[in-house]
């Protein structure tokens, strides 16, 4: 029976029978929506495609949904596309969106990110909420666009804002990972809620994850179940084994295995492997089910097969010992390997008894051997045994007791000294477990306790460092003395060190000394070097350079660089020692070779001035750079002074300025005046004076009377400060106190002339003496012209 047509159907049909485009276009909506009229999906494109042929842009769109979704028509991404394109081009961001997802997917056009992006943008600029979303998961993979995750988080929220769940869902993802923004369970919980709020099970599963962990609000098991039930109620597999876990647990709700089990089904049942793996334990165990082998082989086995590792090792287990199953070791080694293959420790522990006992395979110890090692190096204290037990006898390995100690000292926790420092070393160093420094102290104290001294030593070193607990070198001093009386030598040169810098003790020279003769004669070549540097220096004992020498010798001989520097030093300039500038540059070089950037600096002067090798600038510059490379200032200085005097290479201002630089920040007063030069007359660098009196002043501050005196000047004249003869003279004075003579002779100037000062030619007169006996020429002529004239002298 027909049904009757509205007044409002057959006015809009008339309408559109005449031609009316916009009355076609509400004709086809009626039928599409089955409003005033029955839903006739051909009907409406009949209409749609009447109004299209008109330039109906709604319809058009329509007509890209009709042939994208086959509504009425044969299905046709390719007419779709046609259409979208059509309107999307003419500004509709419907059209704009729907293009953008042909092109993302590559339905009826080349897979094209790039396009997608682009047509996403332009709706999403027009504030369509799902291309906004769209255009969020482009940035966040990086999809036609470069990744962003920022921008990512820009669009998700403006869909949000919108109302749209899956934007307020991932909005919450990325608060809870933080990406795009800092991480902020607060706010994830707030966009999961909204999108919870309307039915979006992710979210729902989401939120009950923050009420179940108490992220971002206050822990609640019950409404963490709620959450989880309400999206198992939509079918979420995820959902359905979380609530199957609650009712496990009996979070939330009464604990129910019976429950349990109803909802790890239904999620098993959509491929769920979590679900699986449980469903396998509980029919193992029998909870809320009859035991039976059978049924857990059987989810075991579908978990397994889609790489759950729990599963595969399970399902092992089963065939190893014949549960649900026939026995079979080979099918055992199977499903162990495939643990394996993703680092199981247990599994690999395992596998090492298997191939040492020959179950399901031929014996074979080597075999053994590398599974116990791949769960040792995961920290296995059973397979760390073992493998020690194979090092031991040899089995499967070269026979290695120190191996065999070492992986032994695993024992730690039964109460092996040895073993407790080592794990305190691994803790320490972070090797093979994440570095920790409560844990390192906590088995270095274990393991000192009972004498260890190497223990003792090294907690020695934490409380001196202040690592993992507070900087104490009284408990410092307290160790290294204990460790030290059993004849540590580490602990011997450390102690050396407490007394020699006053450490946890009143500085003293002579117990450091002795402390440190202790290590040297066990060959400590930290000790020797120290031994040398106290007889250079004369603490500890009186000052002797042969002395110096002979324990430099014995360092540098171990390959020591400090005290080969140092060997070099006296060589060079004959101290303890007959001179001898080759013997220095050969001990410069061996410490220059293991990339001490001192003795690299030390080989770049012996090549520039060709003492004890021939002199190259070229090959002083190339030491030099290694020096400044490491950031050595001396170096740097040198090179800046190389480049500005073009002496093995092109002059080059540019790079001296670029030396001098390197060098000046890090306080090199030569450099800084240089650098000062270089600014004050342009050369490498545009001209500046504020910047050339800056460097001149950090200079004159470090006491350095060449920058007191050109800082002096630059007062003088009012170049890059303001003009002041009374800080000129204040400068002039600090340089000329240190003997430089052009600070001198211009005091004499400024004395004579009344500049900054009453007129004194008593006071200038003895200002340009003191220049005059350096040789300074406009110093003397002033001077023998004032002793002419009978100025500032008496008759």
């Amino acid at each position: 029976m027909e049904t009757k047509k509205s007044d409002k159907f057959l006015s809009t049909l008339g309408a559109a029978q005449k031609g009316d485009a916009d009355a076609q276009f509400s004709l086809g909506a009626m039928y599409e929506n089955g409003e005033e009229t029955e839903q006739n999906y051909a009907e409406a494109y009949k209409y749609y495609r009447l109004a299209a042929e008109q330039g109906n842009i709604g319809a058009q769109v329509n007509l890209g949904l009709f042939y994208s979704e086959g509504y009425g028509v044969e299905q046709n991404y390719e007419k779709a596309a046609e259409y979208y394109a059509a309107t999307a081009a003419q500004g509709d961001a419907i059209a704009q969106y729907n293009l953008g997802l042909l092109y993302e997917n590559g339905d009826g056009v080349e897979q094209d990110y790039a396009k997608a992006f682009e047509c996403y943008a332009a709706a999403a600029k027009q504030g369509d909420a799902i291309a906004q979303y769209n255009l969020s998961d482009l940035y966040f993979f990086g999809k036609g666009t470069e990744q962003n995750y920022t921008k990512s988080f820009e669009y998700c929220q403006l869909a949000a804002q919108q109302g749209d769940s899956d934007a307020q869902f991932t909005l919450g993802i990325m608060y809870e990972k933080g990406k795009g923004t800092e991480q902020n369970y607060a706010e994830a919980y707030k966009y999961y809620k909204q999108a919870a709020k309307q039915g979006n099970s992710d979210a729902q599963v989401n939120l009950g994850i923050l009420y179940q962990n108490g992220d971002g609000v206050e822990k609640n098991y019950a409404k963490a179940f709620e959450c989880y039930q309400a999206a198992a109620g939509q079918g979420n597999p995820i959902a359905q084994y979380y609530a199957g876990s609650m009712y496990y647990y009996g979070k939330g709700v009464e604990q129910s295995f019976i429950k349990s089990i109803e909802y790890y089904k239904l999620a098993a049942e959509q491929g769920n492997s979590d679900a699986q793996f449980t469903l396998g334990i509980m029919y193992e165990k029998g909870k809320g089910t009859e035991q039976n082998y059978a049924e857990a082989y059987k989810y075991f086995k579908l978990a397994a097969e889609q790489g759950n590792i729990r599963a595969q090792i399970n399902l092992g287990t089963l065939y190893y010992e014949g549960k649900g199953v026939e026995k079979n070791y080979a099918k055992a080694i199977k499903y162990y390997r495939l643990a394996v293959q993703q680092g199981d420790s247990d599994v690999q522990f395992h596998l090492g008894n298997m191939y040492r006992d020959g179950e399901g395979t031929a014996q074979d110890y080597t075999e053994a051997y590398k599974y116990y090692r791949l769960a040792a190096e995961q920290g296995n204290i059973d397979a760390q045994i073992n493998l020690g037990i194979l090092y031991k006898y040899g089995f499967g390995v070269e026979q290695d007791y120190a191996k065999a100690f070492e992986y032994i000292a695993a024992a730690a926790e039964l109460g092996n000294a040895t073993g407790q420092c080592n794990l305190g070393d691994l803790y320490y160093f972070g090797k093979g477990v994440e570095q920790n420094y409560i844990k390192s102290i906590k088995y270095y104290k274990l393991a000192a306790q009972q004498g260890n001294s190497d223990a003792q030593n090294k907690l020695g070193v934490i409380y001196e460092c202040g690592r993992g607990i507070e900087q104490d070198f009284a408990e410092a001093y307290k160790y290294y003395k204990f460790a030290a009386e059993q004849g540590n030598i580490d602990a011997q040169v450390n102690l050396g060190d407490l007394y020699y810098f006053g450490k946890g003790r009143e500085q003293n020279y002579a117990k450091s000394f002795e402390y440190f003769q202790l290590a040297a004669q066990q060959g400590n070549s930290d000790a020797q070097f120290a031994l040398g540097l106290m007889y250079a220096k004369g603490e500890g004992k009186e000052q002797n350079y042969t002395e110096a020498c002979k324990y430099y010798k014995l360092a540098a001989e171990q390959g020591n660089s400090d005290a080969q520097i140092n060997l070099g030093i006296l060589y060079e300039n004959g101290k303890g020692v007959e001179k001898n500038y080759k013997k220095a540059f050969r001990y410069y070089l061996a410490a220059a070779e293991q990339g001490n950037p001192i003795a690299q600096y030390y080989a770049g002067s012996m090549y520039y001035y060709g003492r004890g090798v021939e002199q190259s600038y070229i090959k002083s510059i190339e030491y030099y750079k290694l020096a400044a490379e490491q950031g050595d200032s001396d170096a740097q200085f040198s090179l800046g002074l190389m480049y500005e005097d073009g002496e093995g290479t092109e002059q080059n201002y540019t790079e001296a300025c670029k030396y001098y630089k390197l060098a000046a920040e890090q306080g090199n007063s030569d450099a800084q005046i240089n650098l000062g030069i270089l600014y004050e007359n342009g050369k490498g660098v545009e001209k500046n004076y504020k910047k050339a009196f800056r460097y001149y002043l950090a200079a004159a501050e470090q006491g350095n009377p060449i920058a007191q005196y050109y800082a002096g000047s630059m007062y003088y004249y009012g170049r890059g400060v303001e003009q002041s003869y009374i800080k000129s003279i204040e400068y002039y004075k600090l340089a000329a106190e240190q003997g430089d003579s052009d600070a001198q002779f211009s005091l004499g100037l400024m004395y004579e002339d009344g500049e900054g000062t009453e007129q004194n030619y008593t006071e200038a007169y003895k200002y340009y003496k003191l220049a005059a006996v350096q040789g300074h020429s406009g110093a003397q002529n002033n001077l023998e012209l004032m002793q002419e004239n009978g100025f500032g002298i008496k008759k």
